[in-house]
């Protein structure tokens, strides 16, 4: 999963167009570690709730760094059931894209798994929890749902997006343009990334995050949602969002990134 810096005001961290080593490091240092199978995540929170959370594995007396995740820390939990594991060939043992569905089977969504080795196996069909967190690539606002439906039906050509979604939809569009049984074989790219997700839904809450750090110099935003799998906490800095101010009551539609922490509900695993 990309590391977050624009939706998670993080440019504090980035130097010459990298993360800065030595702030990553410093964070490494005092990172809380996890146990998940022979391997390790290695988590170390910010004041504003950004996690920072590097997958390690042990090589003899060793610890070699596979990658970093960010993730944000909230209250918004899902129980979906994986179907389909859609983690790219190229991926490290520590990282996890899945296609899920809930209880009801009426809808479908693609995420990343954070700590997602600390599951005891990733099974079809078998539930699980998650604290899921969205990061929006492009991110439109309206006064309400109808303002939506009418700016779509004035100019679907110069939309952001390819599709009026239903209310509180979250569709991995093109998941299902590589994956639909229905579709010619021609028409599918198979080139498409599985874990772009088009997402609307009501703001049911705002509130701004605090900074991390006396350098950063904005904060950014979370708007809580409404969809159909459970509220969904978004972040998004305000540069970022087009149209309306984002407060209770609005409506927000965007395109981004599903992330969901595994490592709930008994299976934190902390080390001592």
């Amino acid at each position: 999963m990309p590391v977050f810096v624009r939706n998670l005001a993080l440019e504090y961290l980035v130097e010459d167009g990298v993360l800065d080593s030595a702030k990553m490091l410093a964070m490494y240092g005092k990172a809380k570690w996890r146990h998940a199978h022979g391997a390790f995540y290695l988590n170390h929170t910010l004041p504003s709730g950004v996690e920072f959370i590097f997958r390690a594995i042990k090589e003899g007396e060793e610890v070699r760094i596979l990658g970093t995740d960010t993730h944000l820390a909230g209250r918004c939990m899902w129980n979906a059931i994986p179907f389909f594991n859609a983690t790219p060939k190229e991926a490290d043992d520590l990282s996890a894209v899945v296609a899920c569905t809930n209880q009801a089977q009426d809808g479908v969504f693609v995420t990343h798994l954070v700590n997602a080795a600390v599951l005891p196996e990733l099974q079809e069909g078998n539930s699980i929890a998650m604290q899921v967190v969205a990061f929006p690539f492009a991110l439109e606002v309206y006064a309400s749902r109808e303002a939506y439906e009418r700016a779509y039906a004035d100019n679907p050509e110069t939309s952001d997006f390819p599709m009026l979604l239903t209310d509180k939809r979250v569709f991995p569009l093109n998941f299902m343009l590589k994956h639909d049984p229905d579709l010619p074989e021609e028409k599918r790219n198979r080139n498409l990334p599985d874990d772009i997700v088009l997402v609307c839904g009501p703001v049911l809450a705002v509130r701004e995050a605090p900074k991390s750090d006396e350098t950063q110099k904005a904060s950014f935003i979370v708007a809580t949602i409404a969809t159909q799998f459970g509220h969904l906490d978004v972040a998004f800095t305000l540069d970022m969002a087009l149209g309306e101010a984002c407060v209770k009551g609005t409506y927000v539609v965007f395109s981004g990134m599903l992330s969901a922490d595994v490592a709930v509900e008994g299976l934190e695993n902390w080390l001592d």
